[in-house]
């Protein structure tokens, strides 16, 4: 019986910590915003200027998708615009926040670490305009939720804050020749 004890001990002690833990509740439920909460989230996720322009009629009115497609249209338009280049999407954004001869530099690219987070940032902005972008401009089906919408609109926004504190790689005035 001394067994039956210990092992009712046990059980008992490990079935404390397992409440205590909260092991085996369900999750708390998720609440999803109502629609007019939205609008309140918006004007608090997307401040920049040209994405507010850009998007905030559209997402009110419920054209999440149009609304996530011209959030990144004026991203492409903004980086194009303070690069000086004329190419569009990701092949924009692999040579503006290139590693090697950057247009647009986030940092000083002197440490590894500087490098990374240059590296990081073109393969997101290039993804973006594939992943994001070009989806909703090509398929005319595309919904979005109201909740998913805002978080890439709240992305781009993130974007768009780092293109405005990147800064514009001066190019070598040519030698004059004599």
């Amino acid at each position: 019986m001394a067994n039956a004890k210990t092992i009712s001990e046990v059980a008992s002690r490990l079935q404390r910590t397992i409440d205590k833990l909260g092991v085996g509740r369900p999750s708390p439920k998720v609440v999803t915003p109502k629609p007019e909460d939205f609008v309140g989230l918006y004007d608090i996720l997307v401040k920049s200027e040209a994405l507010r322009d850009a998007t905030r009629k559209l997402f009110l009115g419920g054209h999440y998708a149009r609304a996530v497609e011209e959030a990144y249209k004026c991203l492409n338009n903004i980086v194009k615009g303070k690069s000086g280049l004329d190419k569009d999407g990701q092949d924009l954004m692999n040579q503006v926040f290139s590693t090697k001869k950057p247009v647009l530099k986030l940092n000083k690219l002197k440490t590894e670490s500087d490098i990374d987070e240059q590296l990081g940032y073109m393969l997101i902005f290039g993804g973006c305009m594939t992943g994001i972008r070009n989806p909703r401009a090509h398929e005319h089906r595309l919904r979005d939720s109201p909740d998913g919408a805002l978080e890439m609109l709240a992305w781009a926004n993130h974007l768009m804050r780092a293109v405005a504190k990147a800064k514009r790689v001066r190019k070598p005035k040519k030698a004059l020749t004599t």
